[in-house]
């Protein structure tokens, strides 16, 4: 069974899910849709990327991830289909493939026989980036789609490894409150001081949130292989006022 996954900026009020997966589901039948997220902030590709980056290995060989965010629809931009090892990415050229795209094969989209008829240029993600999914699903080929291109990079800064200070920034927030960090776990080697996420400091480190005492905050190794901050049953985010590209510094002891 074929799977397609979904992930956009379209919430869940409107038809606009529905939409794109009614037309995954009519042009081929039998797919297994899953979610990702449809709670991107609207037009936020850095944020869509780091989700889809996040995603991406937990499935099989073979799916297909259909990624809407799409600030510039209707415009010139061009549509990508992107063989990210054994696997298939279709999105708008903006940037939002940035963090899968290494080693990847990138084509542009330039089979407009595949598109279909809308009211008007502002649904793409139904009437043309569902319909180059489905044409996957449904064992296309990605060289019968397009040319290999170059595509748009989104360049943000690395995170820095000294003698005595690791930084980063905050890359993403989680639902949770947590704030995620671009700067790999594996860094954080010896004991730190006062490290900072934004203008929060927080003194003390932990593997999993059940070391902490409710409302305390700690650094910790994250899920997607990062370090990020995390306060016991309170949203930290919040709490500090922190958001995506706050700064993070982690002093490290001698």
């Amino acid at each position: 069974m074929a799977i397609c996954t979904l992930l956009t900026d379209f919430g869940l009020s409107d038809y606009y899910v529905a939409a794109v997966k009614g037309t995954l589901l009519r042009l081929a039948p039998g797919t297994q849709l899953v979610d990702i997220s449809h709670s991107v902030e609207p037009g936020n590709v850095h944020a869509a990327g780091h989700l889809l980056a996040a995603a991406l290995p937990s499935f099989p060989d073979g799916t297909v991830h259909l990624s809407v965010v799409d600030p510039g629809v209707g415009s010139e931009r061009r549509l990508l289909a992107v063989a990210v090892k054994d696997q298939l990415c279709v999105a708008p050229d903006n940037g939002l493939l940035t963090p899968v795209l290494a080693n990847a094969d990138v084509h542009e989209v330039t089979r407009a026989d595949l598109f279909q008829e809308g009211a008007g240029e502002t649904f793409h993600g139904r009437d043309r980036l569902a319909p180059i999914a489905a044409f996957l699903l449904r064992g296309g080929s990605l060289h019968d789609l397009g040319p290999v291109t170059e595509p748009l990079i989104l360049r943000r800064p690395d995170p820095v490894r000294a003698a005595e200070c690791l930084y980063g920034e905050v890359v993403h927030v989680d639902h949770f409150g947590n704030a995620i960090s671009n700067i790999p776990s594996g860094w954080l080697t010896k004991e730190f001081f006062g490290a900072r996420f934004g203008d929060l400091e927080i003194q003390r480190s932990a593997r999993f949130y059940a070391e902490l005492e409710i409302g305390e905050a700690a650094v910790l190794p994250g899920s997607t292989g990062t370090l990020e901050a995390a306060m016991r049953d309170c949203n930290l985010a919040e709490e500090a006022n922190i958001r995506v590209g706050a700064q993070v510094r982690i002093p490290l002891r001698p």
